[in-house]
């Protein structure tokens, strides 16, 4: 149970009763405001975050969301009623509402209608062009992230914790917190022009998740791993509306509409007027009309970013988040050939595979043999002259071990940062996968245990070191493993907050916990199919 629980807070103003969510920073509280006979919301820092060496910097982050948040007045707009500092932690207080988030209410398999999914949408379409007039983006639009009034069809925008500032055509940078499936391509790049296009498309992903009941395709990943249209999974879906959530949707941000309204507009207007219930029976039951002329949808972008492995989902974090993945000890023993598809959970499969490590050609000519073979030389000179005769080609080196991809229980051993390629190859033999990496790097990928855990590098091609390193497990492998595994990614020598990190996405206490140490970066990660994602990478990477 959180030691906050229970706290009185200005002189007996306010108690904390319950914990309603946590972050890879923040919690949430359900709270009584005493004088006004109020439940309320009241958000603060972990408190374990008193020990981050930057603390001082999450405060003013955090008191920066209030402000945000403060700015924004809307009835689809959690309102924030106070704020303070005590006990050196900051708070937050905000408005309480009863109900339930959309992800709660359609996940895992209760699509909504079409019609309701629209009004849904509209009403945080408005609220989001109050934050962009206010000159913000919201940048983590989902359904996690708005939550559905009780008793009412009201949708309410909540959570601006990564909501930022923007100058319009000016690049700048990005926090590498995303969420997968639902942030688009630009928030991955380090320095990218933030425009309302970002917000456009975490609102039509949003959309898309709450008629199909499926997280859409990381932004990232979509240059390898094609996303279904909405009709494809939801045949019931209008014409009108599936085109609209394509174009929001378009990976390059040019060729999404650049406003909010722009895009509103594309949605079909003659749909039904929604019911009040949203239980399971009334997922998907409305049919409209298509009626929005068709719209080119760009052709998908080249595989500008493929590289590294991306959690079949996250985390992702493939353009800044890359993590290089740890590896394993496997005996000894030939790979026949590594896969030349993609690998189907979290590999985000290089544009092609390489050959098998261990050359299969003949390395010397067939030797005569007693064999009903008519002519044992192929040659037509006198077989005196063979002595002198130099083989067509140099033997091939001596096979290197491969990882045994086959092995349940083989352990997974963790590189750090800075190790050799040699090292890397010695102990787990030619990779699976090679490609370019991002920031003129080289990326390599192993698939160990039948591919229930990946694991990646990115090695930079002068000093033949590791400068990132990312693995991502199936739910089927054991906690213990994974914490081992991380150890070795420290090199032995994994920060307790860190590895306490791990234990909370592994508990499900939250999904996501980026952190920062010395001159490293990184983040711990569960995506939607459960895989649990550890990235680690030098933090001038990118310089």
């Amino acid at each position: 149970m959180n030691a906050l629980i229970g706290k009185t807070l200005q002189g007996g103003k306010y108690t904390l009763e319950q914990e309603l969510g946590q972050g890879g920073f923040g919690v949430t509280f359900k709270a009584t405001h005493h004088y006004l006979h109020q439940v309320v919301v009241i958000k603060t820092l972990n408190d374990s975050m008193r020990q981050h060496p930057d603390f001082a910097n999450l405060q003013r982050k955090f008191q920066d969301e209030a402000r945000r948040l403060a700015a924004c007045v809307h009835p689809h707009i959690v309102r924030i009623s106070d704020y303070f500092t005590e006990d050196g932690l900051p708070y937050m207080v905000m408005d309480y509402i009863p109900g339930q988030t959309l992800a709660e209410v359609v996940f895992p398999d209760r699509p909504l209608a079409e019609a309701i999914a629209i009004r849904y949408i509209q009403q945080i379409g408005a609220a989001l062009q109050v934050v962009h007039q206010r000159g913000m983006l919201h940048r983590d639009v989902k359904p996690h992230n708005i939550m559905l009034r009780q008793g009412t069809q009201e949708a309410i925008l909540i959570d601006f914790g990564i909501a930022r500032e923007f100058t319009p055509n000016a690049a700048q940078t990005h926090t590498n917190l995303v969420s997968e499936g639902y942030a688009p391509l630009e928030q991955y790049l380090p320095h990218a022009p933030r425009t309302p296009a970002t917000d456009v498309y975490g609102l039509a992903a949003t959309l898309y998740a709450l008629v199909t009941a499926r997280v859409p395709i990381a932004a990232i990943l979509r240059d390898r791993h094609p996303m279904p249209a909405p009709r494809d999974l939801n045949p019931q879906l209008s014409a009108a509306l599936n085109q609209a959530i394509m174009r929001g949707m378009a990976v390059e941000s040019q060729y999404r509409p650049q406003r909010i309204e722009d895009w509103l507009a594309l949605l079909p207007s003659n749909s039904p007027p929604p019911v009040a219930s949203h239980s399971p029976s009334t997922a998907a039951t409305f049919a409209v009309t298509p009626q929005a002329a068709p719209v080119a949808i760009p052709p998908p972008r080249k595989s500008a970013n493929a590289l590294l492995l991306a959690t079949g989902a996250v985390i992702a974090f493939a353009t800044l988040a890359v993590g290089a993945a740890i590896f394993q000890g496997r005996q000894p023993e030939p790979i026949a050939s590594p896969p030349s598809s993609p690998a189907p959970t979290v590999t985000p499969t290089p544009p092609q595979a390489i050959p098998s490590p261990i050359p299969t050609p003949t390395p010397e000519p067939p030797a005569p043999s007693p064999e009903p073979t008519p002519t044992p030389e192929p040659t037509p000179p006198p077989p005196v002259v063979e002595v002198p005769s130099p083989t067509p080609s140099p033997p091939p080196r001596p096979p290197q071990p491969q990882p045994d991809n086959n092995r349940p229980n083989a352990p997974v051993r963790g590189y750090p940062v800075g190790t050799s390629e040699n090292e890397i190859f010695a102990a787990l033999g030619e990779p699976n996968r090679v490609s370019d990496g991002l920031w003129n790097t080289r990326a390599i990928s192993y698939n160990l245990r039948n591919q229930r855990v990946n694991l990646g590098y990115l090695i930079d091609p002068s000093s033949q070191q590791v400068r990132q390193t990312e693995v991502s497990f199936s739910p089927s492998i054991d906690a213990l493993t994974m914490q081992v595994t991380l150890n070795g990614m420290f090199g032995g020598t994994a920060p307790v907050e860190v590895l306490d990190g791990l234990v909370g996405v592994q508990r499900r206490q939250f999904d996501e916990y980026p952190f920062s140490t010395g001159n490293l970066e990184g983040v711990i990660q569960r995506d939607r199919e459960n895989r649990i994602y550890i990235g680690i990478w030098d933090r001038n990477l990118k310089n």
